[in-house]
């Protein structure tokens, strides 16, 4: 990661900002800690017989800016930029400045199938608005609803890294290899919004509505009845909600996370497999 991390710092001093903007990119340069999005694409990249060149780690490169990019940008609009240490209309302003960088410098990059390229990053990044806008409004009511933001929101930037991949080495993509992301995205929301029941409760506090949550709310036991009536009032609520380890063992929510995650995985690793027969897609269990 270092090394991409140096690949954008001179991208950007090349642009030849003013000092103080420089160092703002840099500082969040800096502060990312990706790598993921780059080395699945990478790999999706070498066993579709693509031969690494400058030019091609260069859109890998740019791809961490991208994905850089849609962080700042996710946590601006959850309320949640003071973890970047920079005041929340200066992180926006950044940000917009490493969209621009990642287009420009894709015009510049000389790389087969260039056209198809940009089309990929422009409209996976659109399908990922949508699905924030949808978790933005919170009004994910049910386990189908929640997929289909989940496969919006987080599965475009997967799907576009895998895709980006197998563009730059044969040109075209598979529809399976697009559905293999949605349910690697899955696999990695439902972790993250479990762990945060387990941990600091931010969604509770602020009434998210994600699968565990809702799992909680629709079970039968007066144990939620509190957290029924939590959600059932509009706006900011004085209540001092919270979920213990204990409530959420008794509910059975840890076997049905353990299932669901098992179920997508399962899913994400057959499809792998049919799209690459000839290899081991183990290599994959690392993302999922």
């Amino acid at each position: 990661m270092e090394e991409i991390k140096q690949s954008l710092r001179r991208i950007v001093s090349n642009y030849q900002l003013s000092d103080e903007f420089s160092r703002c990119l840099t500082y969040l340069l800096d502060q990312h800690e990706g790598g993921d999005f780059s080395d699945l694409s990478k790999l999706h990249f070498q066993l579709n017989g693509g031969i690494l060149t400058k030019s091609i780690q260069e859109v890998f490169n740019l791809l961490e800016l991208w994905i850089l990019f849609t962080d700042i940008v996710d946590d601006i609009e959850d309320g949640d930029e003071s973890k970047w240490g920079i005041e929340g209309n200066v992180l926006l302003n950044a940000s917009t400045a490493f969209v621009s960088i990642v287009m420009l410098e894709l015009q510049k990059v000389e790389i087969p199938y260039k056209s198809e390229v940009t089309r990929l990053f422009c409209h996976y990044l659109l399908q990922a608005v949508d699905g924030q806008h949808h978790d933005l409004i919170n009004e994910i009511t049910s386990e189908e609803m929640y997929e289909a933001v989940v496969k919006k929101k987080s599965g475009s930037l997967i799907a576009l890294s895998s895709l980006l991949g197998e563009v730059l080495a044969t040109g075209k993509y598979t529809a399976k290899l697009e559905m293999s992301a949605h349910y690697i995205a899955m696999v990695a929301q439902l972790n993250n919004d479990y762990g945060d029941l387990l941990n600091l409760q931010r969604d509770l506090q602020d009434k998210k509505r994600t699968l565990p949550i809702l799992y909680l709310l629709q079970y039968e036991d007066s144990a939620f009845d509190e957290l029924r009536l939590y959600y059932s009032q509009h706006g900011d609520s004085t209540m001092n909600i919270c979920i213990t380890p204990q409530q959420i063992e008794a509910s059975g929510l840890s076997i049905y996370m353990h299932l669901l995650q098992s179920k997508y995985r399962n899913l994400a690793l057959e499809l792998l497999k049919e799209i690459y027969p000839t290899h081991d897609v183990s290599l994959f269990k690392k993302y999922i």
